[in-house]
Parts: C-alpha cells; structure tokens; sequence
C-alpha cells in the first residue's frame, strides 16, 4: 500500500465497563494539566520496546485513528508535538494510561461510527500502511481522510476569518491550483451567514431608556432642526400652497430655496426623501430643456401656473385633511408623508419610505397587512410615542429614527424569528483585469439617455462603494467583497485615494467620523450648488484579496497598498487528494521540490528540486493539490471513475501547465524533464 501525506496509525483502545467511548476518548485530551495529549500504556507488558519503537516513527502532522475495541473509528487526532515522558512527583513513570506522552489535537470525533475491521490487540498502535491494518479498507480511510480535510478547512479557515475581522482586507497568495478562490468564497459565506442578533424590543428600550437626551450636541441638534422647521413652515404656509408659484414649487431652478428642493434637500436632516425622478413632484425646471416638464396631472393642463397652483391645491387640501383620498390619486404616498411630517412633526413619523414603515412594525412585532401607507406611519409613531411614555423617555421621533436606521437594515429585508432578528449579510465576487479601472470600480461618469432620447452625463457609484452603501446601511451584518486575482489591475490606479480609506475605516455608531471619510475625484451630487465628494468604507466591509503568485506579468502591488493588507499563504497541501490522485501528485511535486515524504504539510519547509530554475521558488509556482481532487459521484449520485478524471486533468490541465513553465523558463528544460512530464 502506497504511503500517504498525512501518515495514518491506528490505536485500538478499550472504555471498559462504563462503554462511554466518546467521554473515555476525550479523557485521553485532558491530562497534564489540561494539555492536549496522547500516550502508550504499560499494560502490554513484554511489547513495551515494540510499541515505543513504532511511538518513536510518529511524526509531527501525522494522524492518529482511534478504534474501540469493538472496531468502530470514532476519532481522529493529529500529533502536534515530539513525544515525552511524564512521570510524577517521585520521578517514577505514571501508571495511568499513559506516558511517554505527545500533544495532539482532536480533528474529528465521528458520530454515527465508522465500522471498520481490525484485528489489532487492544491499548496497540500499528502503521496503517503496515501488517495488520490490512483489514481496514480503502472506503474507510478515504471517508476519514475526507471529513479531517473538512474539519481542518473549517478551522483553517477559522483563522483567516479572525485575522480579516482584525485587519478588515487580506490576500490570499499562492501558486494556481490550492484553493484560493474557493477558500474566499468559504470564508465569505460563513462571515456573511444568517446570524442572531438580540432581541429587537430589548435594543430599542435600551436605547429610549439610555440615550443622553441633555448632551450639549443633542441640544444643539434640536435647536437646528426646530429652526429648520420653523424656517420652512414660514416660507410655505399651508394658505399660501393654495396659490403656490412654478418658481416657488419647482426643483431645478437652482435657488435651493423652492418647496420640492426642501422636502427632498433642506429638511433632509429630519428625513429623508429621494423622488427617484423629478417627475414625481409633476412640474419641475428642466435644464436639458430649458423648460418646465411637466407629467401626470400638471401634463393635462397646458398653463404652467395654473398646474402648479391644482398640485399646490391637492397638498393644501391634503395638510387641512381635506382630501387625502385625492392627493393620493395623483401624487406618491411617500412625497405626502414626507410633507405631513414636516408640517405635523408630533403625529406623522420621520420615515416616509413603505418598505422601511413594514420593517419597524416588523420590529415591534405588529402585522401590517391590512395598513396602508400613511396608516403604517401613523402606528409607528403611535408605538413609538407608547414605549416612551411607558420608559419615561425624552427622546424625539427623529433621533429614534436615526437610532433605527444605524441599527437595524431597514432598507433590507428584516426577518424575526423567536423574538430575534436574522440578520443577512452579503458577499460578491469580481475578477480584476489589466484594463480595470477606478472609473469601473469607485466612481464614474455614465452616459444616459433621458425621455426625450437625448445624451447626457451623470457621476455614479461603481461596484465598491454601492456595496459600501450597503453595509452602512445595515451596521449588525458583515459585507464581504472578493477581488480574484488582484494582482492583475493597477491597484494604485483603481483604488485611488481609497488606499487612505482602507486603513481609517468608517465606525459605525461614532458621532464624528470626518477623519475616516475621504474626496472623490467625482462629484455624485444632482444639485449643481451642492457638493457630494464624500467616500466612505465602513468597518462592517470586508475584502479579499486573491492572487496567483506563478504569475510574474502582472501589476506590481506598491508598499502603501501591501501596508493595509494581511498576506496569506494558501499552499499545495496532499490531504484532500483521494486515494486515485496521491501518486501523481507526488510525481509532479516532485519536479518542484525534494524530498516529498519528509514535508509537513501543515507548515510546510519546501527543499528546491534540481529541475526548478534558481529564480523561482516551490512555493511560488507548485501546481496545487485541486488539480488532483476528484469526485465521487456525480450530479445524479452515480458512481464516477476516480482514476479516469485524474487522467483527464492531467492531459487537459496540469501537463499543459508544466509545458508552459518550461517555455517560461520556471522548469529547467532538459530532456530529463520532458520525459518526467511525458511520463505522467
């Protein structure tokens, strides 16, 4: 039987009469003082120096399988240390179980067991690959190799979680074939998973009950936002809407002081309002025609002022509860809210948006089927202005707002279950290209076609910062946007000055973050006497890098970006090749490198073979373990010729490969080595 990376040995050992094997196989781990250990009893007497021999060829990495005396596999170790004596206090050996003891960590525990044949002695340890294992097949030991990969995947992959949570980006780096693309995409779905948040009722009276409401910001805040009101109020009195001017309606003029302008940008601080389209206020100053378009409504009466002052009539009417049936009949749900609110701040709730209306009542576990939308505003004002007074709480219906938003995805979909919200993050995947750029990745200009067919230009947020919106908009999930192969754009280029931004990352719930935002080269903002320069990546965003190490024409990544990223080696690794792939895997490992069978896979030392080119080291260019991978079964469940796709791979994949290194001059070119590739 051929040898296999990790080497497999098999301990037989016995429970007694208690029978509980799993408490009797973790007793194994927690002696010396609670260390990971695994040892050889004295009780076998005469083959002490037998059974210390084979102890003594166990190498570090190496896998221990334990079968109960009734031949069932129920666990599995890898042996992290060189072996050593325990002895007590009297400097005898202990007559516990075991000595001559080795650290170990529990990789596997299998439940249901694995019934195997072995007919071994009890309290014995035998090489799998030696006399006396023979009755263990192949199956077994591919299904335990195949759940140790798992749970090693899991934990390695546990680890680069850890250290992405601390430095927000890394790059997983490493020669074509180990698993990088397929190691971030694991790493982001389990970041990104459902996950349980607290109780949401718990984190809002937490909040009503806690929120310093005698701060000298929060006062301030409410003196500018009474002003704010007042200003308006005075400016559009609900008598004066009923004879309201176009000049005096309409957006787009650009004195930033006509009533749609400040229910869509003045008052935006006591909620936010976006229109979609200027189209939704009906009338609205069009530079493109330098002219008023007009829609809906406003199209059907040909007099400009007199459409204006029919939607002036309708909002008048609606203010007075007049007519809400008829205002509704011709103007959005959500631009009437966000005017009753305005002008009746103590009855109507900040948030006009329908979506966001259903998932507060979500919150607060009310049904909103039967609501419509201004009835879906009036309850959340009337739940929140009942949990107030029932906490005693001084708190305004905007910084509750404010609160809500900073706290929950209210733009998202909210899903409670057993009083606790699930809360759903979100990963994507894009390949960078040497032709990548900031404009297809930050920020750029578009051209777009408006009703009338014509040109015309407009800033907008690429594929970074529109996922960048979305975590902050949704602080409680993580985010995590993957970067295949890296390497290949010009990375000062694309990221621009968000190399700053990468490092100083926006803190969700801080007050003032004016040091972690940076100025885009691009203005997003509509309103030619506004500016909207601000670029932001919160610190609920993650990155991953990957990038293929082989390849040396690519982009050169600079000190500043390698500063603000973690490097992290993901190498050729044997242990989830099955059994049909192992030997042709050593073959061509064995063009890259010496001394295979002495490598530790897990924190491998590589010795460069005599074919590999002095400028090149294994590390870099190895072809990766999943060009050796196969599949069981296919789609349908059906058995697969394992050894026919190994054939496959190696014609169609792995061989043109080495061919190419050899005309990249990475392998030596000798006839030697053209006969080693023809050989596979």
């Amino acid at each position: 039987m051929s040898h296999k990376n990790p080497k497999m040995w098999i301990m037989k050992i016995t429970p007694g009469g208690s029978g509980d094997t799993k408490k009797y196989f973790e007793n194994l781990f927690v002696k010396d003082g609670g260390k990971k250990i695994i040892g050889y009893t004295k009780e076998e007497g005469d083959k002490i120096e037998e059974f210390y021999s084979l102890w003594n060829r166990i190498k570090i990495g190496d896998l221990i399988v334990v079968i109960e005396g009734f031949n069932r596999v129920f666990g599995v170790v890898e042996i992290t240390s060189n072996h050593y004596d325990d002895v007590n206090g009297e400097g005898d050996l202990q007559s516990d179980w075991f000595y001559h003891r080795r650290k170990a960590e529990l990789v596997k525990y299998f439940n249901p067991h694995i019934v195997s044949k072995s007919h071994t002695n009890r309290n014995t340890i035998i090489e799998y690959s030696g006399e006396g294992a023979r009755d263990i097949c192949d199956m077994v030991w591919d299904k335990i190799k195949d759940e140790y990969w798992k749970e090693k995947e899991i934990r390695n992959m546990q680890d680069k979680i850890e250290l992405l949570e601390y430095k927000k980006q890394i790059i997983l780096q490493g020669p074509p074939g180990t698993g990088k693309t397929r190691l971030a995409k694991m790493i982001a779905n389990k970041m990104t998973n459902t996950s349980e948040v607290v109780n949401p009722i718990e984190l809002i009276d937490g909040f009503l009950k806690n929120f310093n409401t005698k701060s000298k910001d929060v006062l301030n805040t409410r003196t500018r936002h009474e002003e704010l009101l007042n200003d308006f109020q005075s400016k559009f009195s609900i008598e004066s809407l009923k004879d309201i001017s176009k000049e005096n309606y309409c957006i787009g003029t650009g004195s930033n002081d006509s009533f749609c302008w400040w229910i869509e940008r003045g008052l935006i601080s006591l909620g936010y309002y976006f229109p979609g389209s200027a189209r939704s206020y009906l009338i609205y100053w069009s530079k493109i025609k330098n002219e008023y378009s007009k829609h809906g409504l406003a199209a059907q009466i040909e007099n400009d002022d007199e459409a204006t002052k029919r939607i002036g009539l309708l909002i008048s009417d609606l203010l007075e509860d007049k007519n809400i049936k008829l205002a509704t009949t011709f103007l959005g749900t959500s631009f009437l809210l966000k005017i009753l609110h305005s002008y009746y701040p103590e009855k109507y709730f900040p948030v006009n948006s329908i979506p966001c209306l259903e998932n507060i009542l979500k919150l607060f576990g009310e049904n909103h089927s039967l609501l419509n939308g201004f009835e879906k505003n009036l309850k959340v004002q009337e739940l929140f202005t009942e949990r107030k007074k029932a906490l005693g709480s001084d708190v305004t219906s905007i910084e509750f707002m404010q609160f809500l938003f900073g706290n929950f995805d209210l733009k998202g979909k909210i899903e409670i279950k057993t009083n606790q919200i699930i809360s759903r993050g979100e990963y994507k995947i894009i390949q960078f290209h040497p032709s990548f750029s900031y404009e297809d990745f930050v920020r750029g200009i578009s051209a777009k076609t408006n009703s009338d067919n014509k040109v015309f230009y407009k800033v907008e947020d690429r594929i970074l910062m529109e996922f960048a919106k979305e975590a902050l908009n949704n602080s409680k999930s993580k985010y995590v946007l993957i970067l295949d192969e890296i390497n290949r754009a010009n990375l000062p280029s694309v990221l621009g000055e968000l190399i700053y931004a990468l490092e100083y990352r926006f803190k969700h719930g801080l007050e003032n973050n004016s040091d972690n935002e940076v100025e885009s080269l691009y203005d997003i903002s509509d309103d030619e006497n506004e500016s909207n320069r601000i670029l932001k990546l919160p610190d609920n965003l993650y990155i991953i890098g990957t990038m293929n190490t082989s390849d040396r024409n690519v982009g050169h990544i600079d000190y500043a970006i390698r500063r603000r990223f973690a490097f992290v080696d993901v190498l050729p690794n044997p242990a989830p090749i099955r059994e049909a792939g192992i030997e042709k895997f050593k073959s061509v490992c064995n063009l890259f490198i010496e001394d295979y069978d002495t490598v530790v896979w897990n924190n491998p030392k590589f010795k460069t073979s005599k074919h590999l080119s002095n400028e090149f080291k294994p590390e870099d260019v190895m072809i990766g373990h999943s060009y050796f991978i196969t599949n069981e079964k296919d789609e349908e469940g059906k058995p697969l010729d394992e050894i026919k796709q190994i054939e496959l791979k190696l014609k169609y994949e792995i061989v043109p490969i080495l061919k190419e290194y050899v005309k990249d001059g990475i392998l030596k070119q000798s006839k030697e080595i053209e006969t080693l590739i023809s050989s596979l």
